[in-house]
């Protein structure tokens, strides 16, 4: 059964993140958590405290999982909380492949070179965090997405680079509150941990004083207006109103906040619209309400004299893909080979949400969740052009980024090394409810910004759509649930070198690989102990 402890370690953790955010928590959130595995009595029960942390973090961080499953997959509630339950047991795998470990160590640790080992144990924390499958690649790092001078040093080694650390000291914390009488020792340890702190709070303020010079000198800046419709279920809509009536909803929806946008000081060089805001594909009409559509947004466009960005559906060789469409208004109208018009198809699925495994070979699951998208998987990063119609703007060169694709640095930070400028980020967050997962996924899209130092443009269906500066700060957001208009200057800048860009998402990895084998040589040269049942002697650092 979970311990006091390990609740308790679960509901710091959870009150570190959106939204919440808490984040001075998460600096010993793990301590009540160390202090039940040192009186574990095996690995076995170590093993059901890690699986127990993982799984009560996961109520507490992931309850929108089940309204998900009731509103997309269209489940009954209890059938949508018992999968939430099971989605908990393997949300956060780290804890239980860590803990044994850990309680394995227990006697193994050496006398000296403490700050050594405690370094080495949370390289490999990290490294595992890292390694193995999270659904939403979240890490203790991320919990810093609001601390304007901690959140810097992810352009070294990513959120996994900071998760090592908030390990680091949670288990420097255990170690003093363990042994509080060891004075001398205490001072030691509390005084490195002060030291790793305090560096990186001077590396923060230095780059983030450096990021803030070059945003004050843009080489360019444009105008950018990002419609947030609010319109996120489009079924339910048209339940309401017929698929055709639906579609035309939300093409007036969209078209009314484009004219009001266009009425603005100042006036934006361009108009993005969210995720699937086009509710069918474009240029590859089904039926001629289809095509009528289509000629609709395309006149809309060329009338205006204005470059639209907008997520919708494209088809090519007979599959399906969620697709974000650049349409420019010169070229001839209606024409696909015209040069008015760069598409981008989605990469990274969302499974059980954009795919099934097997569904192409097994009828029966395609048959059994109807609801679930079977899409093609695009070419992967890309860089298309934003051809602005301001001559001192010209061609801005930005990587498109779907939805989930946005929580994966290595995506990111491919589509910046090809000559990117913007990360532009479109998403619909509306199937995930009004609660916790539009604040943290925004908060993981931060770091991607971050890590390769470019200003991200993010547009939202029903919220939180944002400019994301490259030292992570927001410079303007909207609300959630709400049909907004967000009309931003966006900077363009001269590229950053970071080492996130240089090297790719490469903390993790060493990490685990550096930590394992550090550890390795450093027991190696432990003289063999007691085993406890000849001393009695428990303890787990």
């Amino acid at each position: 059964m979970p311990s006091w402890q390990t609740l308790l370690s679960a509901l710091l953790i959870v009150l570190a993140f959106p939204p919440w955010n808490i984040s001075f928590l998460i600096w010993f959130c793990l301590v009540p958590w160390l202090f039940k595995l040192s009186k574990t009595k095996n690995l076995k029960d170590a093993l059901h405290q890690g699986l127990w942390l993982g799984f009560f973090m996961s109520l507490g961080g992931f309850y929108w999982v089940a309204h998900t499953l009731h509103s997309f997959a269209m489940v009954p509630w209890p059938i949508a909380i018992l999968g939430f339950l099971i989605f908990s047991v393997f949300c956060q795998p780290q804890f239980a492949a860590f803990a044994p470990l850990l309680r394995w160590l227990e006697f193994r640790r050496p006398e000296k070179n403490l700050l050594l080992y405690f370094a080495l144990i949370a390289l490999i924390y990290s490294g595992i965090d890292w390694f193995l499958p999270k659904m939403f690649m979240d890490t203790f790092g991320h919990a810093f997405h609001r601390s304007p001078w901690l959140r810097q040093a992810a352009d070294l080694g990513g959120a996994w680079l900071l998760t090592c650390i908030v390990f680091f000291v949670n288990m420097i914390l255990f170690e003093v509150l363990r042994n509080p009488k060891l004075k001398n020792k205490n001072i030691r340890l509390l005084s490195s941990t002060t030291l790793v702190i305090l560096v990186l709070n001077i590396y923060g303020y230095f780059r983030s004083h450096a990021i803030e010079q070059l945003l004050d000198h843009p080489q360019k800046q444009f105008q950018a207006a990002v419609l947030q419709g609010n319109i996120g279920d489009f079924d339910k809509l048209a339940s309401e109103r017929g698929v055709r009536g639906a579609a035309a909803k939300v093409l007036e929806v969209f078209f009314s906040l484009s004219d009001e946008a266009l009425s603005k000081t100042p006036k934006p060089d361009v108009l993005l619209w969210p995720e699937t805001s086009y509710p069918t594909t474009f240029r590859n009409p089904y039926t001629a309400d289809d095509l009528a559509r289509d000629q609709q947004l395309e006149t809309f466009v060329k009338a205006r004299k204005i470059p639209l960005l907008f997520g919708g559906y494209d088809r090519h060789q007979k599959k399906d893909y969620n697709a974000f469409f650049f349409l420019a208004p010169e070229g001839e109208l209606g024409l696909a080979d015209a040069g008015d018009l760069q598409i981008y198809r989605k990469n990274i699925l969302l499974l059980f949400g954009e795919y099934i495994p097997f569904a192409e070979d097994i009828r029966a699951l395609k048959d059994a969740f109807p609801q679930v998208g079977n899409f093609g998987r695009g070419i992967g990063p890309s860089v298309l052009e934003i051809r602005s119609t301001n001559p001192a703007v010209g061609i801005v060169p930005t990587n498109p980024v779907i939805c989930y694709e946005a929580l994966f640095p290595n995506y990111v930070i491919d589509g910046v090394n090809k000559g990117s400028r913007l990360i532009l980020n479109i998403t619909n967050d509306s199937w995930f409810g009004p609660w916790g997962e539009p604040k943290l996924h925004l908060a993981l899209s931060v770091f991607r910004s971050i890590e390769t130092r470019t200003p991200q443009l993010r547009g939202t269906n029903t919220g939180i759509s944002a400019l994301i500066l490259p030292d992570g700060s927001i410079r303007a957001q909207t609300k959630i649930g709400t049909k907004e208009i967000m009309n931003v200057t966006v900077p363009v800048l001269e590229p950053v070198p970071t080492l996130m860009k240089k090297w790719g998402d490469w903390f993790g990895i060493t990490a685990l690989i550096t930590g394992l084998l550090g550890l390795s040589m450093l027991l190696r040269k432990k003289r063999k102990t007691p085993l406890p049942c000849q001393t009695g002697h428990s303890s787990i650092l």
